[in-house]
């Protein structure tokens, strides 16, 4: 299956390996798998995917076990304890990840609180925090600029941009979006 996903320079090039017995044809087989998902764009990759960590939550003055799931196949974030989804959260949902101090870090969401998470290891955190981010950029493809049509308190800050000084106030300053 793999080598028929490949060029017929990579095909000729295995099999002269195999032919002057540099590689076996087990070899030959996972050069190809390799090659194929070499070529492949590290978002297909992740399509059709699930990872599982496990974490601990902040909860009623303690750490608290868990699973975080990232499943790519439903696009969603499960909260798993003790084999029991807790929480469940749209891809559309996450806003960004924030990396905090050793193995901590925050998931931010759209119309949620933080999720202040601890990784068991400073690798899963880099993992976890690589996913998040792979999230974060579809989002950011999928969703266009919203506007807040005059409701603020459902805006996001503005971090960079224009403003306009609005003249006709006389006791402050006010900023026009």
């Amino acid at each position: 299956d793999f080598f028929f996903q490949l060029s017929q320079e990579k095909i000729l090039k295995i099999m002269n390996m195999v032919k002057n017995k540099e590689v076996s044809i087990e070899g030959a087989l996972h050069l190809a798998q390799k090659e194929v998902y070499a070529e492949k764009d590290s978002r297909d990759l992740l399509t059709g995917s699930q990872f599982n960590f496990i974490i601990y939550k902040y909860k009623h003055y303690r750490w608290q076990k868990r699973i975080l799931q990232i499943d790519f196949n439903t696009k969603t974030i499960f909260n798993i304890e003790k084999g029991i989804i807790k929480k469940q959260f749209p891809f559309s949902q996450v806003k960004a990840c924030e990396d905090t101090e050793r193995r901590r870090f925050s998931i931010v969401f759209h119309g949620r609180q933080d999720y202040e998470l601890e990784a068991v290891s400073l690798d899963d955190k880099r993992k976890i925090t690589y996913l998040l981010s792979r999230v974060i950029q579809s989002n950011s493809y999928k969703r266009p600029a919203e506007s807040c049509s005059g409701r603020p308190a459902e805006c996001d800050v503005i971090h960079e941009g224009l403003l306009d000084l609005q003249q006709d106030t006389f006791t402050s300053t006010e900023w026009v979006k």
